[in-house]
């Protein structure tokens, strides 16, 4: 129904509305920058109308004190669900 193209697409498109990505400055003025990566994604078709997508992404926030080794970009995980129709908009 989708190809992989497609589904990473989709994926992203969840992503992007639901994280707030790119540069950022803080309350005190200190710079920071949010960034993700997709982990990994199966699907599952749950009628000839809706397919569900499961997925994992980590975001990544840095700051301008971030340096390796020391003090890494901090990683947060996130595992999701959404629902997808034919026409590729998200419905759940």
């Amino acid at each position: 129904m989708y190809t992989d193209k497609e589904i990473l697409e989709i994926i992203d498109q969840k992503i992007t509305a639901d994280e707030k990505l790119g540069e950022q400055a803080g309350g005190s003025g200190h710079l920071g920058f949010v960034s993700y990566q997709i982990n990994y994604f199966k699907t599952r078709q749950i009628s000839p109308q809706r397919l569900e997508i499961a997925y994992s992404y980590t975001v990544y926030v840095e700051s301008e004190f971030t340096y390796y080794p020391d003090n890494p970009p901090k990683p947060y995980t996130h595992d999701k669900k959404i629902m997808v129709n034919r026409d590729k908009v998200i419905v759940g």
